[in-house]
């Protein structure tokens, strides 16, 4: 920008244009992580006969892949929301 001083962003400041998408990506993945790890604790403590009942499954692969899929896209946005909502203004530009 050519414009006045008062409009130029600071020096430092929005020099990586991919900062929000690494910042919410990494939310996203530190949420899907977390949530295969709750599953695979639910499914390995038996909490609710889920583990057993997707071990005795025809299908359970099947089972275990839509589990997978189901946690990792819930608790991905939960990560991110998590993540939005605990942001301090100003500090998605300094990551």
């Amino acid at each position: 920008m050519t414009g006045h001083p008062s409009q130029r962003p600071p020096r430092g400041h929005g020099t990586d244009p991919n900062r929000l998408i690494r910042y919410v990506g990494l939310a996203a993945l530190e949420g899907v992580i977390a949530g295969w790890i709750f599953l695979m604790v639910l499914l390995r403590m038996d909490i609710g006969g889920l583990g057993s009942l997707v071990e005795g499954s025809a299908d359970a692969a099947m089972a275990l892949v839509i589990l997978l899929m189901s946690f990792g896209v819930t608790f991905g946005f939960v990560g991110i929301a998590w993540k939005v909502m605990v942001m301090l203004p100003g500090q998605a530009d300094h990551d």
